[in-house]
């Protein structure tokens, strides 16, 4: 035996945010990062990096083998932490942690933190982070949702809730919309209340060894993947803890090794009161499923079960010429394979708002803006803040003969990933759209001063703005050929093999008769009102940004433009929260709003029970 095999783990250095308000409202939400964290122990040394810093510093204190980056947390709860100095030690491998659902706002932040950092590899908590993120993003892996078996397992408790109900029943769960009503009118059910994570009320919801036991005592319990058919946590823990698992039936759920009637059901609307109406009967079939949806979760889907980043690290370290690294499928291993053999093919989750934007999309090119108009706003219906879909609807706009609406949806896009996210830069498509649309006004000298605004950004659809707007062509200091494409997350939709970026915005470039704003329409008035507003907000946003200047207080500066369709003044009081947040004051502060609010949703409470009971 060799007495020099080294057998001391790799050491990883985790910049995670600051998720400790948590610990006052969801609590669950709170362990699930602390889960992460003990999951990468498995494998790694791990220190654990959740304040401002210095990545050299660092690095030169704890000379870790691996740096391990948490992106795009979508919850302002928790604090993103401020990573000063990132290309200190470019020897040290670096891997982002995608925290977020796969259809996240976040997600062009997070492009643009990756960007930032110098990560070329990023592992996603998600299964259908492919159907989300560019189709040409190299380097994107599933690090999937897990249990903890010591929490998560049969307890030996009587069944005595027929059906326990968890969850909010709101837009983005359309299975859970259309189920629980069925299972809640026709059986006794235990009724979990819904909280958001940042109510104060949430700190009373079911969590750990409670939340088990009673998921322990119930005979079934159904879980939604949300619209984009995602394998949440739910999906792990009710059978983890010895309930029969209801669900859809989605490629992801299958992915994870659930079969129909042997681990799970798979129901919907049509046949789930059948369903459970026969293993009600079959007593000896319902344990049986529920026993093996037990072993299945507790063979494949713990936190033992989770090697994704150090089977990477393992292969980067020791990758010979040749080779690149690929994952066997959504809950499979990282494996290394010839570079010339075959992609392994992406499973998708077939979300249902994935297939409203393809629609969407194929009516816009038809030139069918009505059509257009509904798919995109379908997906709103879904997620009110989905950024494709807010995105088409600008495009609609353009096509139609409306900039000004364009320019303004683009404007809070473009905030909500610069200001209320903080990446450096927003989504180049995006921002390259808000460009055309100022075109399209006639303020091609704002566009002109505004190519540059965010220099890191180069992207086909800047491209063809900037060769609009610059004769001879844009030779800046940085332009397409000094820096590397970023994708964007819109890329899945417009670049085909048959058509690009130019294509579609050469297309909204060539007015139409049908796009024409009709006489007498009323919207001239509209438009003359958009500009008056978006001038006064333009004056105060330079007078502001002067006030900050000759004030020294440049670091309350928003990370935009002062333009009229970006809200200059309403960002600045954004980054003076930003500053707030991170002190003790603010702690107390949101403790308190979170209280009273809790009393006036109360006392509300009473007053429609009351006036119920008179009726």
């Amino acid at each position: 035996m060799n007495s020099n095999v080294d057998h001391r783990k790799p050491k990883l250095v985790f910049f995670q945010w600051d998720h400790s308000p948590y610990s006052r409202y969801a609590k669950y939400m709170m362990q699930h990062t602390l889960d992460h964290v003990r999951c990468l122990e498995q494998h790694f040394e791990v220190v654990v990096v959740n304040e401002d810093c210095d990545y050299g510093r660092i690095c030169d204190r704890h000379e870790p083998d691996l740096t391990l980056f948490e992106l795009g947390y979508q919850l302002n709860v928790s604090h993103r932490i401020d990573i000063r100095n990132a290309s200190a030690h470019p020897q040290v491998p670096k891997a982002g942690l995608l925290n977020a659902d796969s259809w996240s706002w976040t997600r062009a932040g997070i492009l643009s933190d990756l960007d930032r950092w110098g990560i070329g590899v990023c592992f996603s908590i998600c299964t259908t982070v492919h159907d989300y993120l560019p189709p040409n993003l190299d380097g994107l892996y599933v690090w999937p949702n897990f249990i903890d078996p010591v929490v998560f397992r049969d307890y030996g408790a009587e069944k005595s809730v027929p059906i326990m109900l968890t969850g909010a029943q709101v837009a983005l769960y359309p299975w859970r919309r259309r189920v629980f009503p069925l299972l809640s009118q026709s059986y006794p059910c235990l009724i979990c209340p819904p909280h958001t994570y940042a109510d104060a009320r949430a700190a009373l919801a079911l969590t750990g060894e409670r939340y088990a036991r009673t998921l322990n005592a119930s005979l079934f319990v159904p879980s939604c993947g949300t619209m984009a058919g995602e394998v949440v946590r739910k999906h792990l823990e009710i059978p983890g803890a010895g309930s029969c698992l209801i669900a859809e039936r989605t490629p992801m759920a299958e992915a994870a090794g659930f079969v129909h009637m042997e681990n799970c059901i798979f129901a919907d609307s049509g046949d789930v009161l059948d369903l459970v109406d026969s293993l009600i009967q079959d007593r000896d079939r319902l344990r049986r499923i529920t026993a093996a949806g037990h072993d299945l979760v507790h063979s494949r889907h713990t936190i033992a079960h989770r090697p994704q980043i150090h089977q990477w690290f393992q292969l980067h370290k020791a990758l010979p010429p040749g080779r690149r690294i690929e994952q066997e499928g959504p809950f499979g291993n990282v494996v290394a394979v010839e570079r010339a053999a075959a992609r392994f093919p992406v499973r998708s989750g077939r979300g249902a708002d994935r297939a409203l934007l393809a629609n969407g999309y194929a009516s816009l090119l038809r030139g069918e803006l009505e059509a257009a108009r509904k798919g995109f706003s379908d997906c709103l219906a879904y997620v009110g803040d989905l950024p494709e879909g807010l995105f088409g609807l600008a495009l609609c706009d353009l096509a139609g003969g409306d900039p000004a609406e364009a320019a303004i949806r683009l404007g809070r896009l473009i905030e909500t990933i610069t200001v209320v996210h903080g990446a450096q830069d927003p989504d180049p498509a995006e921002w390259a759209v808000y460009l055309f649309a100022l075109s399209r006004l006639g303020r091609d000298g704002e566009a002109r001063r505004l190519a540059d605004w965010y220099p890191r950004l180069s992207h086909p659809a800047l491209d063809y703005i900037r060769g609009l707007l610059f004769a001879p062509p844009h030779t800046g200091p940085k332009t397409a050929n000094d820096l590397p494409r970023r994708p964007s997350i819109h890329d899945g939709f417009v670049v085909t093999k048959a058509r690009g970026w130019a294509d579609l915005l050469t297309e909204l470039s060539q007015p139409r008769s049908s796009r024409s704003v009709p006489a007498g329409s009323g919207r001239a008035p509209a438009v003359s009102r958009r500009a008056a507003v978006a001038t006064v907000r333009k004056l105060l946003a330079h007078a502001t940004e002067f006030t900050l200047t000759r004030a020294g207080l440049t670091a309350l500066r928003p990370n935009v433009p002062s333009t009229g369709e970006l809200d200059y003044l309403r960002n600045v009081v954004r980054q003076v929260r930003r500053a707030i947040y991170k002190t003790p004051f603010w702690s107390l502060a949101a403790d308190t709003r979170r209280f009273l609010k809790a009393r006036r949703e109360r006392r509300e409470l009473f007053r429609r029970v009351d006036a119920a009971q008179k009726e």
